[in-house]
């Protein structure tokens, strides 16, 4: 079994189960599977332009939320690939509700780390929250550089570790095993950057950011508990409790952090 399939089972039987991706959905919002749902999205995209009609690559496009927005917003013609067979379903099904963007969106099952595009195709390249599942980041920078047409971005939101690796507490560490993170450092994203060739790199500290998202996606939880409740159980309820309560005190500890990475390809 390949390395592709073996992740791809890995996090379409655990962590983004069908029913899983339910319970994520409700709380980050319709379509979306990243921290803040559509308001930090709208936060993000204020940090880049974009001319008429670009064509966006979107890594890791979940739900579908970001690729939505991207052809409503700016008429982009929009790639989305994912490894989560699930989420490429939850994805599609949505795209059949959005019939003016049938002809803008698609989306790919696929591993963003095997496939490959011709040089300068893409305007942006777009990721949230997706890069901790990928191990060879610089080879992945690389191949997104070259995808890239001459001034184009990539962005991205990450999570990443604190930098003092002896603080970190047991919790985290068994946090990290189980999800199978490869969770690295700011510093070590702008070095990526900027050995992949980017002459302009950005990786902007959003731990607040994170932190106060969290605490309105808890607020929502505990508020409409009720609501919730009428479509999970119990069980749902105190899982993404717990889980949100503990993603909180990694953040206020350090150990937890999260970046917005903003890079730019020279003009050639």
């Amino acid at each position: 079994m390949s390395d592709s399939k073996k992740l791809q089972e890995f996090l379409d039987n655990g962590q983004y189960s069908k029913h899983g991706l339910e319970k994520y959905e409700w709380i980050f919002g319709e379509t979306f599977l990243s921290t803040g749902g559509m308001e930090t999205t709208v936060q993000v995209l204020k940090h880049i332009q974009l001319g008429k009609n670009p064509k966006v690559l979107d890594l890791g496009s979940g739900l579908g939320g970001h690729s939505f927005l991207f052809a409503e917003k700016f008429g982009a013609d929009v790639t989305g690939l994912d490894l989560s067979a699930n989420m490429i379903a939850v994805a599609r099904k949505h795209l059949e509700n959005r019939p003016h963007l049938r002809e803008k969106v698609k989306f790919q099952l696929e591993d963003c780390t095997k496939i490959d595009f011709p040089e300068n195709t893409f305007d942006l390249v777009y990721s949230r929250d997706t890069l901790i599942h990928i191990r060879n980041k610089g080879d992945l920078f690389r191949n997104i550089f070259k995808w890239l047409k001459p001034d184009g971005y990539v962005m991205f939101t990450d999570y990443v570790r604190g930098e003092h690796e002896h603080k970190y507490s047991g919790e985290f560490k068994e946090y990290l095993k189980k999800r199978d993170y490869d969770m690295i450092t700011a510093i070590d994203y702008k070095q990526i950057l900027q050995n992949s060739g980017f002459a302009e790199v950005e990786v902007k500290d959003w731990r607040e950011e994170f932190k106060n998202a969290l605490k309105v996606e808890l607020n929502k939880l505990q508020e409409r508990r009720e609501e919730f409740l009428e479509k999970f159980t119990q069980d749902d309820y105190d899982d993404l409790e717990s889980g949100w309560l503990s993603k909180i005190h990694r953040a206020e500890e350090g150990h937890q952090r999260w970046v917005l990475g903003i890079a730019r390809k020279s003009k050639q």
